[in-house]
């Protein structure tokens, strides 16, 4: 009975353990972004960097315009990944 219940219990536990790394999510890149006017890149239209807000990754306001036509550079990592 006893060794019954120790199974039971370590199946409960084992179960746990992998759903909680299923759910986890994977740290994520944080990158400085400068957007250029057209793809030979030398006019420099707006850039922003991303931050680290609650364990996720986001984007900051935009300094001047965004582009297609951009950079990144990777400036830090977020523990919590993307959202």
């Amino acid at each position: 009975m006893k060794s019954t219940r120790l199974v039971v219990i370590a199946a409960v536990l084992a179960t746990a353990a992998i759903s909680g790394a299923a759910t986890a999510k994977a740290p994520g890149l944080m990158y400085h972004r400068t957007f250029y006017s057209d793809a030979s890149m030398t006019t420099q239209v707006g850039w922003y960097i991303d931050g680290c807000w609650n364990g996720n990754v986001v984007a900051s306001p935009v300094h001047g315009t965004t582009s297609p036509y951009y950079t990144l550079e990777a400036v830090g990592e977020c523990p919590g990944g993307y959202w």
